[in-house]
Parts: structure tokens; sequence; C-alpha cells
């Protein structure tokens, strides 16, 4: 079982979730949750599949197949104390590895830097997880991160050659092809 959130342009209806509920209940059960919104909305999934890559895809189709603009998709950003309960360690071990007292070094840097809560890429701090054979890493949700993360960047890259002059786009869909 896959979990994430796919992110919807707003505003969201209860009829857009309506739409969805219908659509995933034709295709055979309803996995997703949706929080809607003025501004937008998230739909939170668990659904079953061969590989991540394939349960966020297929969600992707169902949401745009309701008529909702993705914007989106995560499971990656977690801060240090997420990390600890993620790995069952304790937030000091995390600490410690952080600052390079213990473990290998190397700890990845946070994606977003904070004074307080700085948030860290659970794809990248689940790999050097692995590699450094510390904590318990949940293998399934930790590819769940990585494919998040990769598909999040696709979806970026797709609402940026939407609004690409025409002639500019097959340069760029080229880098990423």
């Amino acid at each position: 079982m896959y979990w994430f959130e796919v992110g919807v342009a707003g505003p969201v209806t209860g009829d857009d979730a309506e739409t969805l509920a219908v659509g995933l209940s034709a295709a055979g059960g309803i996995d997703a949750t949706v929080q809607a919104g003025e501004r937008g909305g998230i739909v939170m999934f668990s659904r079953e599949a061969d590989d991540a890559v394939q349960a966020i895809t297929s969600a992707i189709a169902d949401v745009e197949a309701a008529g909702m603009a993705v914007t989106g998709v995560t499971e990656d950003l977690v801060v240090t104390e997420e990390i600890a309960q993620r790995a069952k360690v304790t937030t000091a071990s995390v600490r410690y590895w952080m600052s390079g007292e213990r473990g290998p070094g190397g700890f990845p840097e946070p994606v977003v830097k904070r004074p307080r809560a700085s948030l860290y890429s659970w794809a990248k701090v689940s790999a050097w997880l692995s590699a450094a054979k510390l904590g318990e890493v949940d293998h399934l949700a930790a590819e769940t991160a990585r494919a998040c993360a990769l598909i999040d960047a696709a979806l970026t890259v797709r609402r940026g050659l939407r609004e690409l002059p025409k002639h500019d786009r097959p340069l760029v869909a080229r880098l990423v092809a």
C-alpha cells in the first residue's frame, strides 16, 4: 500500500470530490480522501499498485479525469522529529547524525532551512539511512518518497512547458526525455 498526497488547484468543490469518488468507485474502489477549499485542496491516497510510480501516476490520472488540475504530489518533506519517528530512533540520534558527531557523516542538507524546524527530503534521508545502515527504514515509504520527489519535479516541468512559447517547448522537453 502506497500513501501519498496529490495537490490540486482551487477552488475545489464538493461536486469535484463527488466526481472523483464516482470515478474511483467505477475503477474498483475508493482509495482517496479529499480536503478541499477555495484555494485548492489535497487528495490523500492509499493505493495498491506494483510500485510507487504506478500508484502515483494512476492517482494523478484519476484526479485529472475528475476535472481537477494537479499541482503536485508529496510525501517527501520531514522535520527532525518525524525523521526520528520514521527511523525508530531518538531525536537526539538524528541531531548527532545531522551534526556529524555520529554516523558516517554526509547527512543530507535541509531542503528548507529554518531556525526551529528545517525540512529535509525523506527520499534523501531514507537513502542515507539505508546506506549508513542506521535506524529502521520502511522501504515502501522510502520508495514512495523517492517517486513523489521525481513525479513532483515532472509535474513542475509539465506546468512550465505549458507556459513556454511553443517554439521553445521541444528544447526543454529534450532535457527530460
